[in-house]
């Protein structure tokens, strides 16, 4: 069953730097009545202040897409990739920066 839940009803959260809409429970936002949708754990709106962000995190076992209403975000890997003709040779990390209107699907976190 779908449930529509207008955008003013959604979950709140704020750090300073970081504002959070929550369409289910995550973070210090918790409401028993939403807890994700199957495999489907988090729908956030976030908006990020100007040169903040999220430090050097892992993940395990995510999918993440990111879509860019206004500003820039920049990701970054934080592991050296490996060549496909040469395993033993690490590439630099690579950075993505996002502008309005991208969208970015990331496989994050292995293992």
């Amino acid at each position: 069953m779908i449930t529509v839940r207008a955008a003013a009803d959604r979950g709140r959260s704020s750090t300073g730097w970081l504002h959070s809409a929550h369409s289910f429970s995550f973070g210090s936002y918790f409401d028993l009545r939403h807890q994700g949708h199957g495999n489907l754990l988090v729908l956030n709106e976030d908006t990020v202040a100007p040169g903040q962000g999220f430090g050097s995190h892992g993940h395990r076992d995510m999918e993440i897409v990111s879509y860019v209403l206004s500003g820039a975000l920049a990701h970054q890997d934080n592991v050296a990739q490996r060549s496909h003709t040469d395993s033993a040779t690490p590439s630099p990390a690579p950075t993505g920066i996002l502008r309005p209107g991208d969208v970015q699907r990331m496989s994050a976190g292995w293992g």
